[in-house]
């Protein structure tokens, strides 16, 4: 199916019940009414879904034809020291950290899991027996050792779990997630998680005139903010653990790059990566420790 239709269905598919007004339809998916128009006959046509007193629902047919780009694996990047946070990361990493009672990982593992998703690997490096602890809650989970951590940038955790890099979401550890419905069940494309800037000093990002990422870097305007949330086709997830490898071994100041570095900046060209929409308020950067006793009082 088309991007649009893959829109359209995936909304359907969520909602549960959907009202047949298209107004709502176009202005809520950001799509024409004449192609929103479009894709409903088409996906009345297919059997995808079906329409009666204008409520739309989709069929048994539309979920098997959605079932390819349902996400059912994810990554997640843990091994970090978080020095910013001490003295709150002196005992822990800063991933168990709790915010209010909250860790801040399991914000993003109840996401996960309120998706489906529980084929979950941790990537652990820093005090890393403490990680241990979320197999109470999360007994699924698989915790990789990343015991170079303090020798090289995030790319050497990549390298850890690189044949769990397939077909997956690919997450930094220490967001504070606030609204859980940024991590979805379907995906059609490498995307990355972004909210709009018209000026920022933090690594961001542009898009070409194909919505397709440009110019990766520190400091921007007309811009997006890089929050590290993604999705990596079974295609792209393909290059990246060739590139990561290649990088990593044979690269002068291979083992110094962030992850991010290979696809958006030094691979660019064997990328065509998308930028996925969120508010600032989705998630919490909790940067420092100043700015978590500010979030809960019992750090002041």
């Amino acid at each position: 199916m088309n991007r649009y239709e893959f829109e359209l269905l995936t909304y359907i598919e969520k909602n549960g019940e959907v009202m047949h007004e298209m107004r709502t339809l176009s202005d809520t998916l950001k799509i024409s009414g004449n192609t929103i128009k479009n894709c409903l006959e088409t996906l009345t046509a297919e059997g995808l879904i079906s329409e009666a007193d204008k409520i739309l629902k989709i069929t048994d047919k539309g979920l098997e034809a959605l079932e390819p780009y349902r996400v059912t694996k994810a990554v997640v990047m843990a091994a970090g020291f978080g020095s910013r946070m001490m003295p709150a990361t002196s005992d822990r990493p800063k991933p168990l950290v709790t915010v209010n009672g909250v860790r801040i990982l399991d914000t993003l593992l109840d996401a996960l899991v309120g998706v489906g998703i529980t084929d979950i690997t941790v990537v652990r490096g820093y005090k890393k027996e403490r990680f241990d602890d979320l197999l109470t809650k999360y007994p699924f989970l698989k915790l990789v050792d990343n015991d170079i951590y303090d020798q090289t940038n995030n790319i050497s955790s990549a390298m850890a779990v690189l044949d769990s890099i397939d077909t997956c979401y690919l997450c930094e550890a220490d967001l504070y997630i606030t609204n859980p419905e940024i991590i979805t069940k379907y995906q059609y494309a490498s995307n990355i998680l972004g909210s709009y800037s018209l000026e920022t000093d933090d690594w961001s990002f542009q898009l070409d005139n194909e919505g397709h990422i440009i110019n990766y870097q520190k400091g921007n305007k007309y811009c997006w903010n890089y929050y590290g949330i993604s999705f990596w086709t079974k295609e792209d997830s393909a290059k990246m653990r060739s590139d990561f490898k290649q990088v990593y071994e044979e690269e002068e100041g291979g083992r110094d790059y962030f992850w991010e570095f290979i696809p958006l900046v030094l691979r660019k060209e064997k990328y065509a990566v998308e930028i996925r929409q969120c508010n600032k308020s989705d998630i919490m950067e909790i940067d420092n420790y100043y700015e978590l006793a500010e979030l809960d009082p019992s750090y002041r």
